[in-house]
């Protein structure tokens, strides 16, 4: 049974609002949260995502410089690193059971390098995907234990894994049940933001038609539940009422 819910800051990236909202106007920039998420269980920790690589830590250049359309400058302090954010919750690395891969991009498996030993449950599509690139980001290690996973797939009672391909062809969103909580449906970069939601636009996707069946799949997931949804990078969210119990 999935007993409690945490959602880490794991520190925060300026991007160009065109790459949040499609058809957008190049050359207004916002500043978005990056976030993982500790999920405890009766006998097991899992932990959705590891944010930013150690190279964006005091580095806003990380990527060079960049169109105004491309922006992204990572604000990224040593203490957003993931085993110093899990420190804070009293957990250490060797701790964490199992890490949930919901995509391959810098923000959000940024620290994967640091689960040497520990399983990494991936979709086979975002697997396949990295080892057709001819030069892998620093970020990715695909020497790490990584576990193949199916979309449905529950590690443990109360999370569910859904492929939703469009972002990348093996993004995963997660379906949450915790004891005595309304459901709570993790979008991650399915929907970006609220804004997104609400209007039906997308944000960046490889494959547009996929991503916008990946939305239609998570409202309905979303309204089957009567699940809470939570955004991958909404600037704002987190400072909603209902929320305030689950981020740190």
């Amino acid at each position: 049974m999935l007993r409690d819910v945490r959602f880490l800051n794991m520190g925060w990236c300026l991007i160009d609002r065109s790459q949040l909202v499609t058809g957008h106007p190049v050359g207004d920039v916002v500043r978005i949260p990056i976030w993982a998420y500790l999920l405890r269980g009766d006998d097991a920790l899992l932990l959705v995502d590891s944010g930013m690589p150690a190279g964006c830590i005091g580095n806003e250049r990380y990527f060079g410089e960049m169109e105004p359309g491309d922006l992204i400058m990572p604000q990224m302090q040593a203490e957003d690193m993931v085993d110093r954010v899990l420190a804070r919750q009293g957990v250490r690395l060797e701790d964490i059971d199992e890490v949930i891969f919901t995509h391959a991009h810098f923000d959000h498996a940024g620290g994967s390098g640091l689960f040497h030993g520990t399983r990494i449950l991936a979709h086979p599509d975002e697997l396949e995907a990295l080892r057709a690139e001819p030069e892998l980001p620093e970020w990715i290690d695909l020497g790490l234990r990584y576990e193949t996973v199916q979309d449905g797939l529950e590690p443990i009672p109360g999370v569910k894994l859904i492929h939703t391909p469009g972002h990348t062809p093996g993004h995963m969103s997660l379906l949450l049940r915790p004891k005595g909580v309304r459901p709570i449906l993790l979008t991650v970069d399915a929907v970006y933001t609220r804004h997104n939601w609400e209007a039906d636009i997308l944000g960046a996707m490889t494959d547009a038609d996929l991503g916008q069946a990946s939305v239609a799949r998570l409202r309905a997931i979303a309204a089957a539940e009567d699940a809470a949804v939570f955004f991958g990078h909404d600037p704002d969210q987190a400072k909603e009422p209902f929320w305030q119990a689950f981020t740190r």
